[in-house]
């Protein structure tokens, strides 16, 4: 077994230098270099030939006479790839020890998981390896993910033998890993985050360099958006009593993992007793083997004013900060938590969708409301 890491490398010598070395040192995996020089200058160019001419690592060397942008030097990469696996690594990154073996020993166990981030921000005032060493405690735990993020991502050899390779549409890069990400999914893969490597991502370099990174997002976005469905960003309430159930409780879970897979931003609103709910949630997610997921975030709240509380938040949304965009979607469980905010929506014009709970567990029925939310699943 062997990896393939393919580096697409524009200028910035030093953190090229610093990025391949340390591959080189910690890399206890079998693994081949596959460097895509992407019309670097004179410095850049040099040692990156320097790098051919040594016996080890096993180097492939691609130069290109201009900057083709991140994709199409990325896919050049891919093309003379072999090995069961492929890591895809932005030059701007600085593995920590364990890094690949862990992410492998990883994608071996899960089946499933067909792209993986490391962990790449941390280690503060630790020095890399030492933080990279003890996040390898942290054995199999992981965070599912509906994307992965370019900086550093494992690809196992099947899912490029399924969907193929980047979309060239993206240019220069900017959503293409969203893209990749959406495309895998499609095919029956998931993503995730492993906890127990680690590669600093100093993020941006070469983007920074041609100041243009904004623009560039910008028009991933557009190329994103003519493909996909836009994100929804939803909230979805549960209110607990004396006599809520496990059942309940779970497939209300069942029905936010759901809405997170199905690539909504999910606000999850638990209203009763905080640390009885809290109890409540974690022994739910260990019967239906819930995973920790990027898009879902918990609020334990008290029922007093549970319906004023969660109307604050819709208007807090409806008119707040470009980071905290405006909610698409509030999925109610009971109705006088519906009628009550749909009261409000002349001021919040947010989507307010009852959810019976006897629906919560069911698949058809959150495509039907994800319909009503405004997106088709």
């Amino acid at each position: 077994m062997k990896c393939d890491i393919i580096i697409p490398v524009w200028n910035q010598p030093e953190a090229t230098r610093e990025c391949v070395e340390n591959i080189i040192r910690k890399t206890a995996y079998p693994y081949r270099l596959i460097l895509i020089d992407n019309g670097s200058g004179p410095e850049t160019k040099a040692y990156l030939e320097g790098l051919k001419n040594k016996s080890t690592p096993e180097i492939t060397l691609i130069r290109n006479e201009e900057n083709l942008g991140y994709v199409k030097a990325v896919n050049q990469g891919l093309k003379v790839s072999n090995a069961p696996y492929v890591c895809i690594m932005n030059n701007d990154t600085v593995p920590g020890v364990g890094w690949l073996e862990n992410m492998v020993k990883f994608a071996e166990r899960h089946k499933e998981i067909g792209l993986a981030n490391p962990l790449c921000d941390g280690h503060q005032d630790l020095a890399i390896d030492e933080y990279a060493r003890q996040v390898s405690g942290n054995g199999d735990q992981y965070m599912e993910m509906n994307q992965c993020f370019g900086f550093c991502t494992l690809i196992k050899r099947e899912v490029i033998d399924k969907i193929g390779y980047l979309d060239e549409t993206f240019g220069m890069g900017g959503y293409d890993d969203t893209d990749y990400s959406m495309r895998a999914l499609k095919g029956g893969y998931m993503c995730a985050s492993v906890h127990s490597a680690y590669v600093y991502h100093k993020k941006h370099v070469s983007f920074k360099a041609m100041g243009a990174k904004d623009s560039f997002t910008i028009k991933g976005q557009e190329a994103y958006l003519k493909k996909w469905p836009r994100h929804l960003r939803v909230g979805m309430t549960l209110f607990t009593g004396q006599n809520t159930g496990e059942e309940k409780v779970e497939n209300a879970l069942k029905g936010v993992l759901f809405l997170a897979r199905e690539w909504c931003w999910v606000n999850f609103w638990v209203f009763g007793d905080k640390e009885k709910n809290k109890r409540r949630i974690e022994a739910a997610s260990r019967n239906i083997g819930m995973p920790l997921h990027q898009n879902i975030k918990y609020n334990f709240m008290p029922q007093s004013f549970a319906n004023l509380q969660t109307l604050v938040r819709i208007i807090e949304r409806a008119f707040g900060t470009k980071r905290r965009k405006k909610y698409d979607a509030i999925f109610a469980d009971n109705k006088k938590t519906a009628s009550f905010l749909n009261l409000f929506y002349p001021i919040h014009t947010t989507k307010i969708v009852l959810v019976k709970p006897e629906n919560w567990g069911d698949e058809q029925s959150w495509k039907k409301f994800l319909s009503q939310a405004g997106r088709a699943s």
